[in-house]
């Protein structure tokens, strides 16, 4: 993490400066009302004013130009929309301001050759090795030749702007002075060297015996009875439209599988032969080689099964059609009528709670938010697709949310007690081993290995490059770990680890280091932009307290 955020705080210094300017400001959230001050008045077409250093904050189009700027300098920075919501609110508001200080101190505007320089260090240019690509600036360039409310003219403006802030920035927020002791901690974290050990507790093969008593499991019940009530949600019935029956009733054509396959030939790999060996490497093919026909029975299949969803997936759509032109009303003669003389009644689901749908039709899981809007004035759904089918949800009636009896959830209350209590065990058992591995010391290896552990040795690297197969989260307690000392185990879902520091060597802490000066400079940057972003953020919250509307 150390090493990532030097070189990312290095090559990307514009990027990171925005980052740590929204960070540190203030919540200036307003809204587009009357009532907070911007935007059109409704008594006679009278425009608002909410001056704003030299703008009127409640005029809507400069507004969106002001909040449009603001994007495309992040956009341009990072590459896509790093900042959303109010974030971008917060940072277009103190781009004004730091712009209005900019002119206050005369700063000059940046000349055609200083704006051309830094387009190759936006990322919006840059490849995936941080290289300026041409083919991207020119594709960029094209783009806007085909649109009016954003020209060339408005990115050089806005880049000279940006300019006119870094150059800001360096002003206001000072030279960044930090301590030495600051630039030692830093230095002491990113280059001291590691051998370390990790054993690994995993947690699929962790079973403790678990046999709670009656009483046991309704105590747990009743004190985390939150998670067993059942919400209020509708008793549904459905209309299913199987793919099977809309199979085709001919066989596709040899000339529409060969088709189907050259547009989808990545979907069917040819497989491998079994027991076939060959150490020499393959010669290359003189021509393409065409698997069609070792795959051609898997692309009848595949096409069949393509062609029966869509005509599902019609049908559905096409009924669903039918019941609204005709005004059919929830669990009325009429719709049970049509839908028999359509021959797809309807078949009634068992009540369920969102999170537990009946075993036979779990797919109903992925459609809450679906389920949840129907009513009896809105009756039926869009068709959903399942795994091998459409269905149209119909409406029955309103269930009311209740609380469960212990005897109907005996099991998932005996399911959630027993993960509860192995869990709170594997943390035990963390605790436990970590204790015996550093009484162990150096013998870390064959007392993890006695007690069934995993155990794995990572020499001779640095936080600022960490071995590649590190687990993070092991990775991580090295920060606070001192030479010949086991770590608290880190729990994950999935696995425990037990992080042994065998040996940790310190790097020079003098400025004879080559890092020093780098890390220093790296520092004070970031200490010059908190500070920088702070007065700007004092700037702008004064500003608006001008003009803030009176509280009753």
């Amino acid at each position: 993490m150390i090493s990532w955020i030097q070189r990312y705080f290095q090559k990307h210094f514009r990027l990171v400066f925005a980052a740590i300017l929204i960070a540190v400001a203030l919540p200036m959230v307003f809204i587009y009302s009357a009532s907070g001050g911007t935007g059109d008045s409704h008594g006679g077409g009278k425009i608002l004013q909410r001056p704003f250093f030299g703008h009127n904050l409640g005029n809507a189009e400069e507004t969106r130009r002001i909040f449009s700027d603001a994007s495309w300098s992040i956009r341009l920075k990072a590459g896509y929309d790093a900042l959303q919501g109010d974030q971008i609110q917060q940072y277009a508001l103190q781009r004004i301001a730091g712009l209005a200080l900019a002119d206050q101190l005369r700063l000059p505007v940046p000349t055609a050759d200083q704006v051309a320089k830094v387009i190759t260090t936006l990322r919006a240019f840059q490849n995936e090795q941080g290289q300026f690509d041409q083919a991207r600036y020119t594709q960029f360039g094209d783009s806007l030749k085909t649109r009016t409310d954003f020209t060339g003219a408005d990115v050089n403006r806005i880049l000279r702007d940006d300019l006119r802030l870094e150059a800001l920035g360096k002003l206001i927020g000072g030279p960044g002075y930090v301590l030495p002791r600051d630039i030692q901690e830093q230095l002491r974290l990113a280059d001291s060297v590691w051998t370390v050990q990790i054993a690994t507790l995993d947690y699929a093969t962790f079973n403790p015996a678990l046999n709670p008593t009656e009483d046991t499991l309704k105590k747990f019940h009743a004190d985390n009875a939150f998670r067993y009530e059942v919400p209020a949600r509708p008793r549904l019935s459905m209309v299913e439209f199987k793919g099977a029956d809309y199979l085709p009733p001919v066989a596709p054509t040899e000339a529409e599988l060969r088709a189907y396959y050259d547009a989808n030939a990545s979907r069917f790999p040819v497989p491998a032969e079994a027991g076939k060996k060959d150490d020499k490497p393959a010669a290359a093919p003189a021509a393409p080689v065409d698997n069609f026909p070792k795959v051609r029975a898997q692309v009848e299949t595949a096409l069949k099964s393509a062609v029966g969803a869509r005509g599902a997936s019609k049908a559905a759509n096409d009924l669903a059609n039918a019941i609204f032109e005709r005004k059919l009303t929830a669990n009325s003669p009429e719709l049970t009528a049509f839908l028999a003389e359509q021959r797809h009644p309807a078949k009634p689901v068992p009540p369920f709670a969102p999170d537990q749908p009946p075993a036979d039709l779990p797919w109903l899981g992925n459609y809450a938010e679906q389920i949840a809007r129907l009513s009896a004035q809105r009756h039926f759904s869009d068709p959903l697709p399942t795994t091998d089918s459409f269905a149209i949800l119909l409406w029955n009636e309103s269930l009311p949310g209740y609380k469960p009896l212990f005897a109907e959830v005996r099991d998932r209350v005996l399911a959630d007690y027993k993960e509860s209590e192995k869990r709170k065990l594997f943390i035990a058992r963390g605790q436990a081993l970590r204790t015996q591995l550093q009484a162990a010391g150096t013998n870390f290896a064959t007392v993890a290995a006695a007690e069934k552990l995993d155990v794995k040795s990572y020499a001779n690297f640095t936080l600022r490059q960490p071995p590649q197969d590190i687990p993070y989260a092991a990775y991580s307690v090295l920060q606070n770990l001192a030479a010949g000392q086991v770590a608290e185990m880190v729990a994950e879902p999935t696995k425990g680890y037990l992080v042994y520091a065998q040996e940790k060597k310190l790097p020079d802490l003098t400025p004879a280091n080559p890092h020093y000066a780098e890390i220093q400079q790296q520092m004070m940057l970031r200490t010059s932009a908190n500070n920088s972003s702070a007065y700007l953020a004092g700037l702008v919250e004064h500003e608006l307290k001008k003009t803030e509307p009176a509280t009753p």
